[in-house]
């Protein structure tokens, strides 16, 4: 079903992640075309499938009996695997079946190939591991045997109907978004990407939260699991983030459709993590200041879900929502901000996207120290900053990162 150019753009995306001096992998070999194509195109197939008039989602993973055994001579650990008395043929029908039984945040179904031609493949387990989430969603405890990693195989992971994940270990290799495979990049949130021009739009002396210990760290996992709750919530949005020192400047920008005078709190939950000591006996407090901010960003992205912008501060505060972007148009250029392993530069196509793209455009044109994004439900994040007086730069897809 899919051409051999999209399947040979999946294992080269592979190689390179591999020989990447900066991933510092292990050496594994290289999955081979006919696996990496059946389990493609069945998970896809699959995935466009429901259960119960609901959509499934599920993640398979390549690894031999022969593969785990040779693991455990080299690392001396096991993972946790449930072997099954009979396997299953991989097919559309048997992932449809059996798919609501496995949570693939932490579990994986085992296909190894029936025969050395690659014509057949069986599902002969099911494998276990500790779920990668949001650092505001972690369990700061590791219990020794019982804390088990994802495997450093090749993996896919159905995330929604026709949307698709293909990963190894911790990380992406890329996402399949509408039939094309878009690869992975390092997090736009990082200090040498995107994550640069934010902390550039505050100064010690304006916001001095900006420049204490840690708050890099938990501000950008917090709009991280901001954006990614907006994105589960919302049927597509608009996020502005306008600096509190000078908000009041842009009122005039944006309708103040929807506004309460209340603040959530989250800034201040934020400022009580980051001081708390790091010694084990502040580990349930640290877990309970998360949970409390993960709810709390769950109910401002909530408020998303109106029609029209939501509009905030750095400090995670209310200015509106339900709002009508109202900026003059951007004349300038609009260009792709760098990555960790790219420069970036290139010209950023924008001439077929709608009127949610163009509104948030122009109000980053108009508001230099403002920060935009433009959430699809499953399609991509793309995130807004100025450069300069000609320059907009923009990430096309913030949730394509390298890290699940």
């Amino acid at each position: 079903m899919f051409a051999s150019a999209t399947i040979e753009k999946i294992i080269e995306t592979w190689i390179a992640d591999q020989k990447h001096p900066e991933r510092y992998r292990k050496q594994k070999p290289i999955p081979d075309e006919a696996d990496v194509r059946f389990l493609v195109e069945t998970a896809f197939w699959a995935s466009l499938k429901k259960e119960e008039n609901r959509p499934i989602s599920f993640s398979i993973a390549l690894l031999t009996k022969e593969e785990v055994e040779q693991e455990f001579e080299l690392s001396g650990r096991r993972q946790l695997i449930m072997t099954f008395e009979r396997s299953l043929p991989l097919s559309v029908d048997s992932l449809t079946k059996i798919a609501p039984a496995f949570n693939p945040q932490y579990t994986a179904l085992i296909i190894e190939p029936e025969n050395n031609a690659r014509t057949n493949y069986r599902i002969w387990g099911a494998m276990y591991f500790s779920s990668l989430s949001n650092p505001l969603k972690e369990i700061p405890v590791w219990i020794e045997d019982q804390t088990f990693v994802r495997p450093d195989v090749f993996m896919v992971t159905a995330i929604s109907p026709g949307s698709l994940m293909i990963s190894r270990g911790n990380s992406q290799i890329g996402r399949f978004v509408s039939g094309e495979f878009i690869k992975a990049v390092p997090t736009p949130f990082s200090s040498w990407a995107m994550g640069n021009y934010i902390k550039n739009i505050y100064s010690e002396a304006s916001s001095p939260e900006f420049f204490k210990p840690n708050f890099w760290h938990t501000f950008s996992a917090a709009l991280d699991y901001l954006l990614s709750e907006v994105s589960f919530r919302s049927h597509g949005a608009s996020l502005i983030i306008i600096p509190d020192f000078c908000s009041r400047d842009y009122r005039n920008l944006y309708s103040r459709r929807y506004t309460f005078p209340e603040s959530l709190q989250i800034n201040n939950m934020i400022q009580a993590l980051i001081h708390l000591p790091t010694d084990t006996d502040n580990s349930i407090l640290r877990l309970g200041y998360n949970k409390k901010i993960s709810e709390r960003l769950g109910a401002l992205s909530q408020l998303a879900c109106v029609d029209g912008a939501l509009v905030i501060t750095e400090k995670f505060e209310v200015l509106s929502f339900g709002s009508t972007l109202r900026a003059p148009r951007w004349k300038g250029q609009v260009i792709v901000g760098p990555y960790g392993f790219s420069g970036g530069g290139e010209n950023f196509e924008r001439r077929m996207l709608g009127t949610r793209h163009h509104s948030v455009m122009n109000f980053i044109g108009e508001c230099a120290e403002s920060i935009g994004f433009v959430i699809s439900q499953d399609g991509p994040i793309r995130g807004f900053i100025k450069k300069d007086s000609e320059t907009l730069l923009c990430w096309p897809d913030c949730r394509v990162s390298m890290f699940i």
